[in-house]
């Protein structure tokens, strides 16, 4: 039996809860997808040293971006890795692909802008990363080798931490790292304490005020064998810790426990991969690699929140202070760097490219940090150049005050005057030294040369000289042991007379039942028994 037309339509064809999305639906369809104006398009490809229009002036002003001019620090060899501002802004560190680490003070630069000191952590070991405390009163470097190293912002070593024994196979039973570190970084709200990830599949926590390890957290992946932490970070109130390892995402509480991490993505690079916390969040991130860039929500590591591609270069990126604008260094992707150093500035909240610019100086840019409180940028290029950018109109002090200061010239007096002191020439000098402090000091520390008598030696003795107490001392050069330099045979004679004279031993004791000796009368014997 059919039903009619006009029954059939309020029979239901469903049961349950239906999904009111029929109007979002045909919204979507029905709205069209607006592609970019060729005015934005173009912008996005001009770098800041072409002659530029008034929208471009205009998009500049509204990214306060402080790239109007650069400065250049040369003293690095080689690529510069690695930098780091302290927290006022005053000096700034840098490493390189070798063994050296300069640091730059700019109160105290003139317009030559020289390193104030050089320091090498370890001999023939590279640089990958450095990191200030919060404070800005030290900060610690990661090298090639597995022991990371303290210092004060002054250059002076202030701890070192312990390497591991590389043949225990269970890395928690050690104490250290047996790999070379890949990257560090501090804890915000303390500032005694750092993580470190090497290529042994570890992350370490240490404790500066012991230089000891607090906590182990042994990384476990989908590859076999040990892989390498290559970045790892700290949220904005410590709570939490972000590593990459092996092209995945992990994210661990920074307290423990280190069972398993809290979230997990696999395969959300193919490269190494460098990380960073967007400044005053708890949960964003972004993480660089294979030429992209990813924002990420810690809450959900299942799919990225935005991604940007085509950004090709190393995994240098940098945030703004106030967290609106992420800097991502570009390169070549070769061996030949870029004929002129690009960094691209992406909105940090959707990754939307805002423009390129132009650093003016040949290189790829191979690390990024900007400092807040001065307001400027620095770049590690390829080269081994610094470029240090700023706005007279938004920054201050920094790289700035060394610009207008000029170095001391010393002008050596050549002139021939009048001589006032005469007994100052050659011919009237004698040959000693000025001063005479340093050389008396000398000789008072050498034994020889200020005859100092040579000390008892205390205990079993050391160097071939047998250990004495004083009182064994004393009495050794007061009675001298003088038995094995006289004769025994005379020794005895000395005491022949006294003994017949006055017998006191043997001969008082037979005296009443002894009797007289008699000995034996010499007869001559006959002179042929004699020859015989």
């Amino acid at each position: 039996m059919g039903l009619g037309n006009d029954l059939s339509k309020f029979i239901p064809k469903d049961f349950g809860k239906k999904k009111k999305s029929i109007a979002k639906q045909s919204s979507a369809v029905e709205t069209p997808r607006t592609e970019p104006s060729s005015a934005v398009t173009e912008l996005t490809k001009t770098n800041v040293t072409e002659p530029r229009d008034e929208i471009k002036q205009s998009t500049v002003a509204e990214l306060d971006l402080p790239t109007s001019q650069h400065v250049l620090l040369k003293r690095h060899t080689k690529a510069v890795s690695a930098l780091a501002w302290d927290a006022p802004g005053d000096s700034i560190v840098s490493g390189e692909h070798g063994p050296s680490i300069n640091l730059w003070d700019f109160p105290t630069m003139d317009h030559t802008f020289q390193p104030f000191g050089t320091i090498v952590p370890y001999e023939g070991q590279q640089t990958r990363a450095i990191k200030y405390n919060a404070s800005g009163t030290h900060f610690i470097c990661a090298t090639s080798a597995p022991r990371a190293k303290l210092y004060t912002r002054m250059g002076r070593a202030a701890g070192e931490c312990k390497s591991g024994d590389m043949y225990v196979m269970d890395m928690r039973r050690t104490n250290g790292h047996v790999s070379g570190l890949m990257c560090v970084d501090w804890d915000p709200q303390r500032d005694s304490r750092f993580v470190t990830g090497a290529g042994d599949s570890t992350l370490r926590f240490w404790d500066t005020e012991r230089m000891v390890q607090e906590q182990v957290v042994v990384v476990k992946t989908k590859q076999r064998g040990k892989v390498a932490v290559t970045a790892c970070a700290f949220s904005a109130s410590g709570s939490m810790v972000v590593s990459a390892q092996c092209g995945g995402i992990s994210v661990w509480p920074s307290k423990g426990p280190f069972v398993r991490p809290v979230q997990h993505v696999d395969n959300a690079h193919s490269s190494d991969t460098s990380l960073a916390f967007v400044p005053a969040s708890e949960h964003l991130f972004v993480s660089r690699g294979d030429a992209c860039v990813k924002l990420w929500d810690v809450r959900n590591l299942k799919t990225e929140v935005a991604m940007a591609e085509g950004l090709v270069g190393n995994e240098s990126i940098a945030f703004s202070p106030d967290g609106t604008l992420l800097l991502v260094g570009l390169g070549s992707g070769s061996a030949t760097p870029n004929s002129e150093a690009m960094v691209a500035v992406l909105d940090s909240s959707t990754l939307n490219e805002h423009r390129r610019i132009s650093l003016g100086e040949p290189g790829d840019v191979l690390s990024i940090a900007w400092n807040s409180t001065v307001n400027q940028i620095a770049f590690g290029l390829s080269t081994g150049s610094i470029a240090i950018t700023y706005d007279p109109a938004l920054s201050t002090r920094g790289a700035m005050l060394g610009i207008t200061k000029r170095s001391r010239t010393y002008v050596a007096n050549t002139s021939t005057g009048p001589i006032i002191t005469p007994h100052s020439l050659p011919l009237f000098r004698e040959d000693r030294p000025v001063s005479t402090k340093r050389r008396h000091d000398k000789d008072r520390a050498d034994p020889i040369r200020s005859n100092k008598p040579s000390m008892p030696v205390r205990g079993h003795g050391k160097g071939g000289v047998v250990g004495v107490n004083e009182t064994q001392h004393i009495m050794k050069s007061i009675m001298k042991d003088t038995m094995r330099d006289e004769d025994p045979r005379e020794a005895l004679l000395r005491y022949a007379q006294v003994a017949e004279s006055d017998p006191k031993f043997i001969t008082p004791l037979y005296k009443e039942t002894q009797g007289k000796p008699v000995f034996s009368e010499e007869v001559d014997e006959p002179e042929m028994k004699r020859r015989k």
